[in-house]
């Protein structure tokens, strides 16, 4: 436990984010495609994610992770509506699906990129923006009547085609993917085992959304980061208990929040039982070949 502290003490940094929180003027819809694990591949992970840009800063983070939550809430509330006895509620909460435990933010005009990654506590990376060497093509192709341009690259080990959109001035799309003038509608790597597929976009200027990460992130490196992973992967339950204590604010909900707890007899918890990919063989970044 003593080793676990020190690691964790180690690698955080409690400075002050300095990027100044920008206002998300557009909404991008994604559903991510990703083959895993290759000796399955028609049974790749899929999931919905979210793109929210502004002026100078993005987001990309789970929508189904979102939506779930919100399920989960609407649940709650409906079993506590319909009980019947109300003064002993016995309420089930079902599994959600696996989502994506980081959420990347790019700055543009500062270059930087930063990763938000949940090991019981929140960490906050910090990077260069990937510098992507596209080349624009002639090819054109249109999404959901939104004009969009093919350009090409090898990235993360992989060779990508993006369809980018010249109407929608923003120099960034899903994942790390960025650096075309407009914003990456689609991409996916020449073996289809990497897809973002638009689902669709909307304005969202008047809805006062700002882009920051949250300001008790704790503030880390990759190097340290990978540290953490490296801990917690040798000693799950030890990390766990080492890592409490942060005085972070609590991430979403499962709706028992709103419930008086004196009156909550029993809690019946349903793991999700969908379909899993608990074999990684084959990660979104591969190693370039020397």
């Amino acid at each position: 436990m003593k080793n676990l502290l020190a690691i964790i003490i180690t690698v955080c940094c409690f400075q002050t984010f300095a990027q100044k929180p920008d206002v998300a003027l557009g909404k991008a819809v994604y559903d991510f495609t990703h083959v895993r694990d290759t000796l399955k591949r028609n049974y790749p992970y899929k999931e919905r994610l979210t793109l929210l840009v502004g002026r100078n800063a993005s987001v990309y983070k789970s929508l189904d992770k979102q939506l779930a939550q919100e399920q989960m809430i609407a649940d709650v509330k409906n079993q506590v509506k319909n009980a019947s006895n109300p003064n002993a509620l016995s309420l089930t909460l079902k599994g959600a699906p696996p989502t994506q435990n980081e959420e990347y933010y790019q700055y543009i005009n500062e270059k930087k990129l930063y990763t938000e990654e949940n090991l019981v506590n929140y960490y906050l990376i910090e990077e260069p923006l990937p510098e992507i060497k596209w080349t624009i093509r002639k090819d054109t192709l249109s999404f959901s009547g939104l004009h969009c341009q093919m350009a090409t690259a090898h990235f993360k080990g992989r060779d990508y085609t993006a369809w980018f959109c010249p109407d929608l001035p923003f120099h960034c799309g899903p994942w790390k993917l960025n650096g075309l003038p407009g914003l990456i509608l689609e991409a996916s790597d020449s073996k289809k085992e990497v897809v973002f597929k638009f689902s669709g976009f909307e304005d969202i200027s008047a809805s006062n959304i700002t882009i920051a990460p949250p300001a008790d992130d704790i503030k880390t490196t990759p190097t340290a980061m990978e540290r953490l992973r490296e801990a917690r992967k040798a000693d799950p339950a030890g990390f766990a208990k080492a890592s409490h204590g942060s005085g972070q604010a609590k991430r979403g909900s499962n709706g028992l929040d709103m419930v008086d707890p004196s009156k909550i007899a029993s809690i019946n918890v349903k793991g999700y039982d969908g379909p899993l990919t608990k074999v990684i063989n084959n990660p979104i970044e591969l190693p370039e070949k020397k």
